[in-house]
């Protein structure tokens, strides 16, 4: 079943994109960094829809309406 991928870190270089890549059933990835172009151009052959520097407070706050 596909799944996004959220990623709180600095950067998402192509070695992480392509291990995340390769577990095959992540249809997005979000990070709070940035995403490398090397690691964008993997995501973009694959497929896999990216977002770069979401402000953590974002993740956290949906997690409380979903709580609520």
């Amino acid at each position: 079943m596909p799944y996004i991928e959220i990623k709180v870190r600095k950067q998402i270089d192509s070695t992480l994109a392509q291990k995340i890549i390769n577990k095959g059933c992540v249809s997005a990835v979000l990070t709070t960094g940035i995403i490398t172009k090397p690691a964008k151009k993997l995501f973009k052959e694959h497929d896999v829809a990216y977002a770069e520097n979401v402000p953590e407070k974002m993740f956290m706050e949906s997690e409380a309406q979903e709580e609520g």
